[in-house]
C-alpha cells in the first residue's frame, strides 16, 4: 500500500522534487513509511546546522497518531525510571555527558517502539534559499513577515513551513485534526510571529494540497506551561536525528545516476559516535519506528536534485538504499 501522497502542484518547486524523491524510494521499499491519516496526527520537530561552519542545514520530523503515542507511553515511562530518573533532558549536544551516553542506546531502543515515521530533510548550502529572493517573497506576502525582516529570517521561517506543509501534503488527511509541536525556537517565539508563520502554512498549504477546508493544526513548544512531561523526550527524537544526520552527511551517499539505488557502507567511517549509533540503531531495523533521509543538493553538474534514503543492515557491511530525482 502507497502511504505518501506526491504532489501534484504545477510550479511547487523544491518540494516537488523532495515529494517525487520520497515516492521513488517508497516505490522501492513498500514498508519504507507507515500510514499516519488516522485520529489525531502529531508532527514534532527540530533542526540543526544553523552555525556558520556548516555545510548543511538539517531538518528533522517525527510524525504518529495520538492512539500510536498512547500505546507507547508505559515503555517511555519504564526507560524514564530505569534509566533518567532525576528528570535530565535529552539532546544531541548532550550525549557526551555520562549519564545521558549510557542511556542513550537505551532511549533509542525505546524511540523504536513508537509506531511513527522519522522523516529527516537535509539541504546542502550551496542550493540557496529556497524561497527565491526572499526579500521579494517578504514584498508579495506582507502580511507572513514584519516590516523590516531580513532575508535570513525570512528563509529560515519559509523554508520550516516549507517542510511542516511538504510532510502534511504527503501524509495528512485535509479533515484530519494535527498537532504540530516545536522545540523553543525563535521563529516561533511570540505571538505575532506565530501568526505570521501560520499566513506562511496557509500559502504553502493550498498551494501544494488544494486543500480549501483544512482540519485544525494546533501548535506548541516544549516550553508551553503545563507541558506533559514526555514531551521533552518526544521532542528529543528529532534534535537527535537531527544532528546525527548532520554529523553523517559527509559519508552518506548522494546520486547514482539511476532512479533507485543500494550503497554499501562502513559505520567504521563514522567518526562521531552518537552518529554511528544513530546509523547502526537505523540500519539495524529493530522495533517499528520508520525512517526516511532526503536530500537537497547540487550534482556534479550543478543541478540540484533530491534523493531520499533508508538505512538497511546488510550480513557485512550495512547500506543505505535510495531513490533520486
Amino acid at each position: 500500500m502507497t502511504v505518501w501522497r506526491p504532489i501534484t502542484a504545477e510550479g511547487a518547486g523544491y518540494a516537488s522534487l523532495l515529494s517525487d524523491a520520497i515516492a521513488a524510494t517508497e516505490a522501492a521499499n513498500p514498508d519504507l513509511l507507515w500510514p499516519v491519516d488516522e485520529g489525531v496526527q502529531f508532527v514534532v520537530s527540530d533542526y540543526s546546522g544553523q552555525h556558520r561552519q556548516a555545510t548543511h542545514e538539517t531538518h528533522a520530523f517525527l510524525v504518529t497518531t495520538d492512539e500510536a503515542l498512547a500505546d507507547w507511553l508505559p515503555s517511555w515511562s519504564a526507560f524514564r525510571e530505569e534509566w533518567l530518573p532525576d528528570g535530565r533532558r535529552l539532546s544531541f549536544k548532550q550525549l557526551r555527558e555520562p549519564v545521558r551516553r549510557r542511556a542513550y542506546p537505551h532511549f533509542l531502543q525505546l524511540v523504536g517502539r513508537l509506531r511513527a515515521n522519522l522523516i529527516t530533510i537535509m539541504v546542502d548550502n550551496r542550493v540557496g534559499p529556497l524561497s527565491g529572493d526572499p526579500l521579494e517573497l517578504a514584498a508579495i506576502w506582507d502580511d507572513c513577515f514584519a516590516p523590516g525582516a531580513t532575508a535570513a529570517s525570512i528563509e529560515k521561517a519559509y523554508r520550516l513551513a516549507l517542510f511542516v506543509c511538504l510532510i502534511q501534503a504527503g501524509l495528512r488527511r485535509e479533515d484530519q485534526p494535527s498537532r504540530w509541536i516545536s522545540d523553543q525556537d525563535e521563529v516561533l517565539d511570540s505571538f505575532d510571529k506565530r501568526e505570521r508563520f501560520s499566513g506562511i502554512a496557509r500559502y504553502l498549504t493550498f498551494g501544494l494540497t488544494g486543500w480549501r477546508a483544512a482540519a485544525v493544526q494546533d501548535f506548541m513548544t516544549t516550553g508551553v506551561a503545563n507541558a506533559p512531561p514526555w514531551l521533552e523526550d518526544l521532542a528529543a527524537i528529532p534534535d537527535i536525528a537531527a544532528g546525527a544526520c548532520a554529523q553523517l552527511s559527509g559519508v552518506l551517499p548522494l546520486f547514482r545516476n539511476r532512479k533507485t539505488w543500494t550503497v554499501p557502507m562502513s559505520s567504521g567511517d563514522v567518526v562521531d559516535t552518537r552518529a554511528r549509533a544513530f546509523g547502526d540503531w537505523l540500519s539495524a531495523s529493530e522495533g517499528v519506528l520508520r525512517h526516511v533521509l532526503v536530500r537537497l543538493a547540487p550534482d556534479d553538474a550543478g543541478e540540484v536534485r533530491a534523493s531520499a534514503q533508508r538505512f538497511l543492515r546488510r550480513p557485512q557491511p550495512s547500506g543505505s538504499s535510495g531513490g533520486a530525482v
